[in-house]
């Protein structure tokens, strides 16, 4: 009796197999308009070609002739990343019809692909040197940044994972806002690119944190030591000369003094970090602030990497934004206005805090000079 079961139940299996192959050999995915398509998957046709291409390298090989196509793949996986949505819905879609755990093993090939050094450098870039510095600074101003020498903004934002388990250190993941979370620290410029990202934190890590003990700092140092130059962070991270913060709020928030002008100014610039935060979210939903990532930390840090190359290939090809909720599309992870918090105990940070506090008077200076012109 057993041993019919199980006869009749692989039949099945192979029924099921057959009528997904003919699915997908009987419709073409792309053959759907422009909109339609960046609705399912927010890249356009072309982009997903150039995709395959540039990824396959980097796709395990296989010589089965039932072999789900690259391209298949990764509308798969695109479509998970886009909607958030559960990996059995996600397979029984027409454009890929496949099984909830052929959906399982395509996220996981297409993920690690995205996150190749070789895939990430090419997408996801910060200036190498001063001329690529330079070039960046005046981008921004020319996008409308007020804050002179600024390269970038940046700020961390949590992404929502499934609770760990025991041995992954619970308590790390559980920030201040009590969910079990992933802390990506996020670097962008002007045109909602981001330049840097360091996804590979708990939640319960501070900003100041992540970005002490970055490449990101150590790059800002270097470049620094050739030509003046700042990132522009909110007050949870230090105050560095290489990184600005704001002011601290005073009694009177209307109080119209140079550092209040300044402050209106710093946060109409900083805000380009919280807009691609929110956009990169409302764009791909698995990491959405509604979802959660239901993977170990370790493959949501990566999903997350990946939907930071994806967001970047979106911004360079100009790819319309789908369904952009203007006021939602922000990063709800900052902390404006409170000051400079950190203990400065240590004689090594007072005098690292003074220059810091020094530099950013000489833009205030330079602000007030402009304005007075």
């Amino acid at each position: 009796m057993e041993q019919r079961f199980r006869a009749e139940r692989r039949r099945q299996i192979n029924q099921l197999i057959l009528l997904r192959r003919r699915i997908r050999d009987a419709h073409d995915p792309f053959d759907v308009t422009r909109e339609t398509f960046i609705a399912s998957y927010r890249l356009t046709q072309d982009l997903v070609r150039s995709l395959v291409v540039l990824i396959r390298p980097h796709i395990p090989r296989t010589t089965s002739p039932l072999a789900v196509p690259l391209e298949i793949k990764i509308l798969c996986v695109l479509h998970f990343y886009a909607t958030g949505s559960y990996q059995r819905p996600t397979g029984k879609s027409i454009d890929t019809a496949v099984a909830q755990p052929t959906v399982s093993d395509h996220l996981t090939e297409v993920t690690l692909a995205l996150n190749h050094p070789q895939v990430v450098s090419r997408l996801i870039q910060f200036p190498r040197n001063a001329e690529q510095m330079r070039a960046c600074v005046a981008r921004n101003q020319y996008l409308g940044g007020r804050i002179p020498s600024a390269v970038g903004y940046t700020d961390g934002t949590l992404v929502k994972i499934m609770k760990p388990t025991l041995e992954d250190n619970v308590q790390a993941y559980i920030g201040r806002k009590s969910f079990a979370s992933i802390n990506a620290l996020v670097t962008c410029d002007k045109r909602f690119y981001v330049m840097n990202i360091v996804s590979r934190y708990p939640g319960a890590t501070n900003d100041s944190y992540i970005w002490a003990n970055s490449a990101l700092r150590r790059k800002m140092i270097e470049l620094n030591e050739e030509e003046r130059c700042f990132l522009l962070g909110d007050s949870g991270f230090p105050h560095e000369p290489w990184m600005l913060t704001p002011f601290a709020r005073g009694e009177e928030p209307d109080e119209d003094t140079p550092e209040m002008r300044y402050n209106r100014d710093f946060c109409r610039d900083r805000c380009t970090v919280e807009n691609t935060i929110g956009l990169m979210k409302q764009r791909f939903r698995a990491i959405n602030d509604e979802r959660i990532l239901h993977y170990s930390p370790l493959k949501a840090c990566r999903i997350i990497v990946a939907v930071a190359v994806l967001h970047n290939l979106c911004i360079l090809a100009q790819v319309p934004y789908y369904q952009l909720n203007a006021d939602r599309a922000r990063n709800d992870n900052f902390n404006e206005w409170e000051g400079e918090n950190f203990n400065e105990l240590d004689e090594n940070y007072i005098d690292l805090l003074q220059a810091g506090r020094d530099v950013r008077q000489r833009v205030v200076d330079y602000l007030e000079q402009m304005r007075n012109q």
